[in-house]
């Protein structure tokens, strides 16, 4: 399975985890639809990693992350496509049933309320081994271990 490989810098260490920092570099510099499509643009960006066993690190060391192209797969699933589905099957079943479009949109956009605040309130459950996993340098990263 293909691995994406990013930079970043420690911003805090705890209960093996860290806080990293990565700058992402622009790659959309020509395109017209650049502050809508939720990129981040150029921006850092800041995400929690797992530390594989007996690997130290200290704030503001520069480290290697590894995250399998997959997870970003399933990132895009949960984000995008199943609330779109959401959102289609919710208008088209109640233009079925007779209700306006006003009606059928927002309550489109209504469903979507409880669909995130679930995705947020289990974000911490789902998979919890799928951390992005931190090396030192050129070491081979292990197995993401938390202590939950």
């Amino acid at each position: 399975m293909e691995k994406i490989t990013r930079t970043a810098t420690v911003i805090a260490v705890k209960n093996g985890q860290a806080v990293l920092r990565i700058h992402c570099a622009e790659a959309c510099q020509g395109c017209a639809a650049r502050n809508l499509c939720g990129s981040s643009g150029g921006k850092n960006m800041e995400i929690v990693a797992c530390l594989p066993p007996d690997t130290k690190i200290a704030v503001g060391e520069k480290v290697k992350i590894t995250l399998d192209s997959s997870q970003g797969l399933q990132a895009v699933l949960f984000a995008y496509v199943v609330p779109l589905l959401l959102l289609v099957m919710t208008i088209t079943l109640l233009k079925i049933c007779g209700f306006g479009d006003f009606s059928s949109g927002i309550s489109g956009i209504i469903i979507l309320i409880p669909y995130y605040f679930g995705l947020f309130l289990t974000h911490r459950k789902r998979k919890p081994g799928r951390l992005p996993v931190i090396s030192k340098k050129d070491q081979a990263s292990g197995e993401c271990e938390t202590n939950e």
